[in-house]
Parts: C-alpha cells; structure tokens; sequence
C-alpha cells in the first residue's frame, strides 16, 4: 500500500502540471480572441467612418450624388455595410453646400 502513495504523489503532481497548463493556455486563446473582436469592431468603425467620408466627396464631386459614377466595378457596394441614416443627412448637407458653391461661381 505505501508503494501506491509513491506512485501517485509524482502522477498527481503531473495532472495537476497539465491541468494547470491547459487552463493557461485556455485563458491566453480567450484573451486573444477578444483582442481579434476588439480589433475587427475598431476595422469596422473605421470602415463605416471612411464610407461616410468617400460618399461626402462622391458629392462634392458630383453636387448630386446620384448622377456620380466611379466607374471602377461596383463601387461601395463590394463592402457590405449597411448605410446609416448619418451618411444619408451627410450626402445630403454636403450635396447642398456643393450646390450652393457652384451658384456663387
């Protein structure tokens, strides 16, 4: 019976190694995937913010943004990220101030 004591004092000792390991490795996966989230949720804000800013000169450049054509495949639609309600009040205000440039030229 003694003999067993030794045997499992040195086997007990290296599950618990592995098992405290694993739950490291457990631990550094979960904290990069939120670090991937983080990181994809900060590419899309960008995304959403240079959408907003290229469809304010596409008006600038037209005065009308829909008789603007880029002429290089699809254009904006290729991403696929729903337009806000800000990037619309945008095209539009900046669709005016355009307007209002070329009458006073």
């Amino acid at each position: 019976m003694a003999a067993w004591i030794w045997v499992l004092i040195p086997l007990v000792a290296i599950i618990g190694a592995f098992i405290i390991e694993y739950q490291k490795n457990k631990m550094s996966m979960k904290n990069r995937s939120r670090q991937n989230e983080e990181e994809v949720e900060d590419l899309r804000k960008l995304i959403n913010s240079l959408k907003g800013r290229i469809e304010n000169l596409e008006a600038i450049a037209a005065g009308e943004p829909d008789d603007f054509s880029t002429g290089a495949g699809r254009g904006m639609e290729e991403i696929e990220i729903d337009e806000s309600s800000t990037v619309k009040e945008n095209k539009k205000e900046v669709s005016n101030l355009a307007d209002k440039k070329r009458k006073k030229s």
